[in-house]
């Protein structure tokens, strides 16, 4: 009653009774004015509860991602500037010349998170019609991926460790690669570097 009367005066503030409703009409009206509000509220509370839960499942697939090892996008960057490296270097080499090198890779760069585990251990002693006692032991572990706070109110995983990607091969365009010798020597150099075997190089020799 008290938000009827309210109402009712803030209507005649706003000189809306000037039509000269009944009480009953404007009765009516006000119930129709507080279920539109009450269909907005519910909305946005609709709304809210479904960004949050996207908010979660984001957060989810990206842990799913994480703790199943998924190449990150480091892998580009680390194969580009090993190429850059071993150019630069190989072409150091007495006879070698210009000097191209081109690396593939097996797979991305692994990304090892820190997790955090905790370990339960149940223990439980049936007895059964013989009178003899079973013991039940039940052990769950589980572990979350740890989520630090960065700038911009994001969350991002704690890494621990990253395992750079095993090299697939390596093909070398040299200059020099016309001379046995240096194609030799370059083949081995690019062997101590990255610390695979010779059948995973190949030298060219440059047009």
């Amino acid at each position: 009653m008290k938000l009827l009367e309210w109402l009712r005066d803030k209507l005649k503030k706003e000189n809306f009774l000037m039509l000269n409703l009944s009480k009953k009409t404007t009765a009516n009206l006000i119930i129709v004015f507080c279920l539109g509000l009450a269909l907005i509220l519910i909305a946005d509370f609709y709304n809210d509860m479904r960004a949050g839960r996207t908010a979660e499942e984001g957060i989810n697939n990206q842990d799913t991602q994480i703790e199943a090892g998924i190449a990150d996008n480091t892998a580009p960057n680390y194969v580009r500037n090993l190429e850059n490296d071993l150019s630069s270097i190989l072409s150091k080499i007495q006879g070698a010349g210009k000097v191209s090198v081109m690396i593939t890779l097996n797979s991305g760069t692994e990304i090892i998170p820190a997790k955090d585990e905790s370990i339960s251990d149940k223990v439980t002693n049936e007895k059964d019609t013989s009178g003899g006692t079973r013991v039940i032991n039940e052990k769950a572990t589980d572990d979350k991926v740890v989520f630090t706070a960065s700038q911009g109110g994001n969350s991002k995983p704690l890494i621990i460790k990253e395992i750079n990607p095993e090299i697939k091969g390596v093909i070398v365009v040299a200059e020099g690669a016309k001379d046995s010798k240096i194609k030799l020597e370059i083949s081995r150099a690019v062997q101590t570097v990255l610390d695979i075997p010779a059948y995973r190089v190949t030298v060219y020799e440059r047009n």
